[in-house]
């Protein structure tokens, strides 16, 4: 079960899932949290936040995808989107978004 990197609210099973994914900058390193739920800081959220790491065999990381950020609808993953954005322009952890 995942919950919603913005509301907090758990997304079941069976429920959909949205997922906003981001590219670590050069030098951030999560390989040892690789296939795990990390929580991370958000600056503009002045909160934490859970993140799945990609593993290194898995086609998200093949497809450039670092992290993913589980979001339980289109309305959160936008809110998360702009969050993101700021952190982009304000914090060194990611260098990307999609």
């Amino acid at each position: 079960m995942f919950r919603c990197a913005w509301c907090m609210k758990k997304i079941g099973d069976n429920e959909p899932l949205h997922a906003i994914d981001v590219k670590f900058a050069e030098g951030i390193d999560y390989s040892d949290e690789e296939g795990e739920i990390v929580q991370v800081y958000l600056n503009s959220r002045q909160t934490s936040v859970p993140m799945i790491v990609t593993t290194a065999d898995s086609e998200a990381k093949k497809n450039g995808q670092d992290g993913l950020f589980a979001v339980c609808s289109k309305a959160c993953g936008e809110k998360m989107k702009t969050a993101l954005t700021k952190e982009i322009d304000t914090f060194k952890g990611f260098s990307d978004m999609a």
